[in-house]
């Protein structure tokens, strides 16, 4: 049953019947069961116990199932630790963390290169749960999260408990009547703040079963919900067109609920889908990892273009100089109250205190629920000994935006492409970056120049970049 003032700080000192269902939970079998409260505070605390034991300092937390963070997260808090969790499980980006962390929990691949490995779920006797009575402090800092960043390279955002607790409540008060008692199925990462709060964070404080696995498919999540009656669906824009794509969506769409959609705007045409099947368009969440949930909005048929309205708690204002959004929330971890956290988002502000987004003032996308820094993958294509000058701009295919590279190849890349060919070229350069992104967030389409265009001012701009991908035409490549 959801609860009004859900919390974090004291969760696992909260009297639940111990056969209270928390979660679904998969991990290697592949087969799934429930998990029970004394099951759940059981783990937690096995595992708080072999961490406490371990010196100073942050332990990284990569697990693909939900339920496993659950318990990672929770122990590693009662143990006096700060997780770090990674954005995926690139061998790159686990082997930046070496120097950051002094262990690693993880349920499968995701070990940190040269730190112990430890599996959430402890064999042997359940400790005792006496340590997991004491509240954990607001204050602290219990979580760093990992962002592309508005500027400057990719780094790590931390997250005092009082950030995720006050954001869970605000959650619970705005948008928890639309969940009721449904459990939570989702397919949003759960490494990243979205995923992490609606799949794991806000279910359990509220009292709500989830699920530990990520649903990517339209069946699976339908044979799931057959079995759940209604559910509660949390996903990403691109996972949510594929659905509508699907052709068991309509049946699915009538068992959830309500679906939440962030990390990108949702189609239109998308939301209207949706409503038709379901009688209700998705909930759209904006936000960052900075500033973590913004504002909400629905459109659909009645609401085409709906602009966002702020949750109750947070103030937005508009920048003069370059309309971007600045964003003052009780849960952003960057920013103070007298300035507030400007976004890398262009905004109209409407009287009533709703606003529209125009689109990015920075260089920096979203794909999926990821989001990338184009300068930083620029960086990073500089640093390869084939590589003299590189421009990536957006570039949007069926619907979904893409990367497109334009290159300009130093002597061995150029002796590369004459003994190797374009496609060996490209490939090995997209390997190159596959150690520390996704490859859904590498560049689709690749041009080998022999200079990048300027404009009559000496500068490289998307407009003079344009012309060289002339069958994307003008409208899939984006400002």
């Amino acid at each position: 049953m959801s609860r009004e003032t859900p919390t974090l700080s004291r969760l696992l000192a909260e009297e639940r019947p111990a056969d209270a269902r928390v979660a679904w939970r998969s991990a290697y079998s592949g087969s799934e069961r429930e998990v029970s409260w004394a099951e759940f505070r059981g783990q937690v605390a096995s595992l708080e116990r072999v961490l406490s034991a371990l010196p100073r300092g942050r332990i990284a937390l990569y697990t693909a199932d939900a339920y496993e963070l659950a318990i990672g997260l929770f122990a590693i808090w009662h143990a006096g630790r700060i997780a770090v969790c990674p954005p995926n499980g690139q061998p790159g980006t686990l082997e930046a963390l070496s120097d950051l962390v002094i262990a690693s929990v993880s349920d499968g691949p995701g070990a940190v290169p040269g730190r112990p490995h430890i599996a959430p779920d402890v064999p042997g006797a359940v400790a005792s749960t006496r340590a997991l009575e004491r509240p954990l402090s607001p204050d602290a800092v219990v979580v760093e999260l990992f962002t592309s960043g508005t500027t400057g390279r990719g780094k790590a955002i931390p997250k005092t408990l009082a950030h995720l607790e006050l954001e869970v409540q605000n959650l619970e008060q705005a948008l928890g009547a639309r969940v009721g008692d449904a459990p939570v199925i989702g397919s949003a990462s759960h490494q990243h703040l979205y995923g992490m709060l609606f799949r794991v964070l806000w279910p359990l404080a509220a009292g709500r079963p989830f699920h530990g696995r990520a649903f990517l498919h339209a069946e699976e999540i339908l044979t799931r919900a057959r079995g759940l009656g209604r559910c509660a669906l949390a996903s990403v824009p691109a996972h949510l067109k594929r659905v509508a794509e699907s052709e068991g969506f309509v049946p699915l769409a009538q068992r959830c609920g309500v679906v939440f959609s962030s990390g990108g705007p949702l189609s239109p045409d998308i939301a209207e889908q949706w409503e038709r099947a379901a009688g209700h368009a998705p909930v759209e969440i904006f936000g960052s990892t900075e500033t973590g949930g913004v504002a909400w909005r629905q459109q659909g048929s009645e609401r085409a273009g709906a602009a966002w309205t702020p949750f109750p708690a947070v103030r937005v204002a508009m920048d003069a100089a370059d309309e971007r959004l600045r964003v003052h929330s009780p849960w952003a971890s960057l920013g103070d109250e007298g300035t507030g956290f400007a976004m890398g988002d262009r905004v109209r502000l409407h009287p009533d205190g709703r606003f529209e987004t125009l689109g990015r003032a920075d260089r920096v996308l979203k794909i999926g629920e990821k989001r990338l820094s184009l300068p930083d993958m620029e960086e990073r294509l500089l640093e390869h000994a084939w590589v003299d000058a590189v421009a990536l701009l957006p570039l949007e295919q069926k619907g979904e935006m893409r990367v497109a590279a334009a290159v300009v190849l130093a002597e061995p890349g150029r002796e590369a492409l004459a003994t190797r060919g374009r496609r060996a070229l490209r490939l090995a350069l997209a390997d190159s970056l596959a150690r520390e992104w996704d490859r859904v967030l590498l560049p689709r389409v690749w041009r080998f120049v022999a200079a990048l265009p300027e404009d009559p001012q000496g500068k490289v701009t998307l407009r003079s970049l344009r012309g060289l991908f002339p069958e994307a035409g003008a409208e899939a490549l984006r400002e």
